[in-house]
């Protein structure tokens, strides 16, 4: 016999796209614009937080803690914590908004803007480190490009020995 999920989840559709509370992240996938909030839904939940309720703040520097934690996990650096926090709550602002839009003011505008929010949504949610981005637009090419044009007695300057 199955057994039965009696756990209420919290539910929310915007557009043609339903979001679901969900605790977590998929082992070993990079998650989604939607996972995260998902994660922030569940997070947002009284019964979840152990208290009466939790602040967006609260939920969004856990989130971000947890998101940092999965990135490591798969072997990619992310930004720091903080502005982490700052791409959720924006993200989960938007969200909030376009859910919490009165029906009378669903028009065509509000359509097209909650079609691109779940368009969005299934891209991934990017917290990666931009290692130098200075550093790769000219300046290594510059420095590989001398290095490939130095006779091989100059290497030892580039690092190398002979």
């Amino acid at each position: 016999m199955e057994s039965l999920d009696t756990e209420v989840r919290a539910r929310k559709t915007l557009g043609t796209v339903e979001y679901v509370e969900s605790s977590g992240f998929a082992q070993g996938v990079l998650p989604t614009k939607k996972d995260v909030v998902q994660n922030m839904l569940y997070l947002l939940q009284p019964k979840r937080a152990g208290q009466a309720q939790r602040s967006k703040e609260d939920a969004a520097q856990l989130l971000a803690e947890h998101l940092q934690e999965h990135w490591l996990v798969c072997n990619l650096h992310t930004i720091a914590t903080q502005n982490i926090k700052k791409l959720i709550l924006k993200m989960y602002e938007e969200f909030t908004r376009l859910y919490q839009t009165r029906k009378q003011r669903q028009n065509q505008a509000f359509s097209e803007r909650a079609d691109r929010f779940n368009e969005s949504s299934e891209k991934l949610f990017d917290t990666r480190a931009r290692v130098f981005p200075a550093l790769t637009k000219g300046v290594v090419l510059l420095f590989f490009l001398s290095f490939l044009t130095a006779d091989a007695s100059s290497w030892h300057s580039f690092g190398a020995s002979r």
